[in-house]
């Protein structure tokens, strides 16, 4: 009989694992920065800074090793980001130049009991592919919601899509393409030496044990908290850009999502 999960095992699995990941986290992730991907990262970026004025207030809840916090750094934006991993902090904290250092600032911490103080100095939220890392992501993205002000916007990115099986001829490609893509990446790690922790996220990606995330449900949280979708994305998230290009392109498949609003 496995161990007793709650929410303090969560977070101590997603340290755990996440301390092992330290500085090659987007080298074991592809899928968050071939070409594909990055097009798509930009193109998001675009359309949220565009509803942004420049003295705004970014927080990347799940900062991670920089992959948006960095981003928006360069686009001028005072920017704070939160990981539970004190390694991802000091991957990011070398990777600040100077000239940005007064613009930036890096905390160690989990979300619930960060935002349960800080709800209101922000304009920007950023869950970045934390949700599925929480025990209750429900619970702690409605109390999120609930206390910040109107006109904060929250973007929720990189989230695994629960999906929804409409053809299965389709779907079997979809699999097939999942397969080559993983045998392909396994093989460059492998020549690449890179360990893969294969047996080690089960409990930290917690939500992915119950198929990912339904979108329908963190919408159905952010307009009864008031908020307004601006947008909702979803996509075929790959390791290699050619995978992610036939996946979305060809077959039309999906298997994340990234949903932007403003509270209202």
């Amino acid at each position: 009989m496995g161990p007793t999960l709650d929410k303090e095992k969560i977070l101590e699995e997603n340290r755990r694992v996440h301390s092992l990941e330290n500085h090659l986290y987007l080298a074991r992730h592809p899928e968050q920065t071939n070409f594909f991907q990055n097009s798509l990262v930009e193109k998001t970026l675009d359309q949220v800074c565009a509803q942004l004025n420049p003295e705004a207030k970014v927080l990347d809840l799940g900062c991670g090793t920089g992959y948006l916090f960095l981003r928006f750094l360069k686009r001028g934006f005072n920017v704070t980001g939160l990981d539970i991993s004190n390694e991802m902090i000091e991957v990011i904290n070398n990777s600040i130049s100077e000239n940005e250092e007064h613009r930036a600032h890096l905390i160690v911490g989990d979300v619930e009991k960060y935002m349960d103080k800080n709800q209101d100095n922000f304009d920007l939220i950023i869950f970045s592919a934390v949700l599925h890392h929480l025990f209750d992501y429900e619970m702690v993205l409605r109390k999120t919601c609930k206390s910040i002000k109107p006109g904060t916007k929250v973007l929720i990115f990189f989230e695994p899509l629960k999906q929804e099986i409409n053809s299965t001829m389709r779907y079997a490609f979809h699999r097939t393409l999942s397969w080559l893509d993983e045998k392909s990446y396994r093989l460059e790690m492998g020549i690449r030496k890179i360990p893969l922790f294969e047996n080690e996220y089960h409990h930290s990606d917690y939500q992915r044990q119950f198929g990912g995330i339904n979108p329908k449900n963190v919408e159905k949280i952010l307009r009864e908290e008031s908020f307004s979708i601006l947008k909702l994305e979803k996509y075929c998230a790959r390791r290699f850009g050619i995978s992610a290009w036939l996946a979305n392109r060809v077959l039309q498949t999906q298997n994340t999502f990234n949903i932007f609003a403003i509270k209202t």
